[in-house]
């Protein structure tokens, strides 16, 4: 038996399928914008921790700050509104070797969240670095 001619063109009508289409697609879309922009965020200020790692065992083993000061100099660079990581700075006057450790919650690093399950709880930065002759 022959449908009627209007519920045959609407059973078979292909109005609205972008428009269907585009709203099923777009959580899938959105939460790869967001897992994007996670990662990156997070890469950046990783790569953020080991540069002030590296910079300020450069200035302590120029003796240019004692471990004290350059623990306080990387965190005041490295403080992000109100969380700072923590800095450890050490100097070892018999091998000669500045060392400063950096370590911040997975959790600060990415601000939406989405990659901090994928990494550990804490992601530490460890920088060594010769000190120089006087």
């Amino acid at each position: 038996m022959p449908l009627p001619s209007r519920c045959r063109n609407y059973i078979f009508s292909e109005d609205g399928s972008a428009t269907i289409e585009f709203t099923l697609l777009l959580p899938a879309f959105l939460g790869l914008i967001v897992f994007a922009a996670d990662t990156a965020t997070s890469f950046t200020r990783q790569s953020n921790l080991w540069n002030v790692s590296q910079q300020t065992a450069r200035i302590v083993s120029r003796h240019g700050l004692d471990a004290e000061a350059a623990a306080q100099y990387a965190t005041d660079l490295l403080r992000q509104g109100s969380y700072a990581p923590e800095v450890s700075v050490t100097v070892d006057t018999d091998t000669q070797i500045v060392t400063v450790v950096v370590t911040a919650e997975s959790t600060e690093l990415a601000p939406f969240g989405i990659i901090s399950r994928a990494l550990s709880d804490e992601v530490s930065v460890t920088v060594s670095q010769a000190l120089e002759p006087i």
